[in-house]
């Protein structure tokens, strides 16, 4: 089987057909007329704009930095839903595409290199080092290792080396969600390892773990990427799909991934499919196998596993 090169892969991530698959616009039960009525208004507006400049988020006003748009707001302390953070890590993210060229020093045309939380945190004023060492804290858990400190009193924030990449990665998401959504002016706040595999209990940590979700995977680029490897929004194994994945027949798959989690995970660490080499959709967005295997059923990419009666 080839070897995929660097420059196959990259050309493979330029989306050509659909500048903006990365342009999340979340949808729940309450908020649909809302958000049908923005599509309209927003899709006039990006046609007008990239008739002009060519630039797929053109709509957006490159005058108003990040900072200014939510300096004034009182979320600070208000409780956010879900869908209220997912829309502050996709204006982040745009944000982060606008400016990609000054924050990058050249414009990078694949947009998961954007998803950067320590870019993130550049822009919303924070410095991030990465330490060696943080120490530990007791919990009602044992001795717990600090994965990251926010501190926002000197804008600061730390995350320890300790841990696997993806774990680092998700750590600095957690706290950028914290300096979005959170009041960080008044104490140094400590958390513990996290890979998006198991959410916070505490309403602040929850809400930190899902901005950290929705910037690392958001919706539109994960299925944009799952139908470039898959084929379908909406996978399903077949004795088709089961060669593709491992060579082997569906029932010898179906023994081995029992459950939807175990076809998820599946889905989300394969480097391979069809006979073509690839990178996972775990390693493409720099979370783990398990996180994205989440995320992909979060979105209702895959078919749940049909049970025997």
């Amino acid at each position: 089987m080839g070897k995929v090169t660097t420059s196959q892969i990259s050309e493979s991530r330029l989306m050509p057909q659909n500048p903006d698959a990365h342009i999340d616009y979340p949808v729940t039960k309450d908020n649909t007329e809302h958000v049908d009525n923005e599509r309209e208004l927003l899709s006039a507006q990006m046609s007008e704009s990239r008739s002009i400049s060519k630039n797929p988020y053109a709509f957006l006003n490159e005058t108003e930095g990040y900072r200014s748009k939510f300096s004034n707001m009182t979320h600070k302390t208000q409780r956010f839903s879900h869908s209220q953070i997912e829309i502050q890590a996709n204006k982040l993210l745009k944000e982060l595409w606008l400016k990609r060229e000054q924050m990058w020093g050249w414009a990078p045309s694949d947009p998961t290199i954007v998803i950067d939380p320590a870019k993130g945190l550049e822009l919303l004023g924070f410095s991030i080092t990465y330490e060696e060492d943080l120490g530990s804290y007791y919990s009602d858990r044992g001795n717990v290792k600090i994965a990251g400190v926010i501190n926002g009193k000197t804008r600061s924030v730390h995350v320890s080396r300790q841990f696997p990449q993806s774990t680092l990665c998700f750590t600095a998401a957690h706290e950028l969600g914290h300096a979005v959504l959170h009041d960080t002016s008044t104490s140094i706040h400590r958390d513990k390892p996290l890979n998006g595999e198991i959410l916070s209990r505490e309403q602040i940590e929850l809400e930190a773990d899902k901005f950290a979700t929705f910037f690392l995977m958001p919706a539109k680029l994960v299925k944009s990427r799952f139908v470039e490897i898959f084929g379908t929004e909406s996978f399903s194994l077949t004795e088709d799909t089961a060669f593709a994945l491992s060579c082997s027949s569906l029932m010898e798959v179906k023994k081995k991934h029992k459950t939807l989690r175990h076809i998820s995970r599946l889905l989300a660490g394969t480097k391979s499919y069809g006979g073509r080499n690839l990178y996972s959709l775990a390693d493409q967005f720099r979370v783990s196998v398990e996180a994205m295997a989440i995320r992909l059923e979060e979105l209702d990419l895959i078919e749940k596993p049909a049970h025997r009666s």
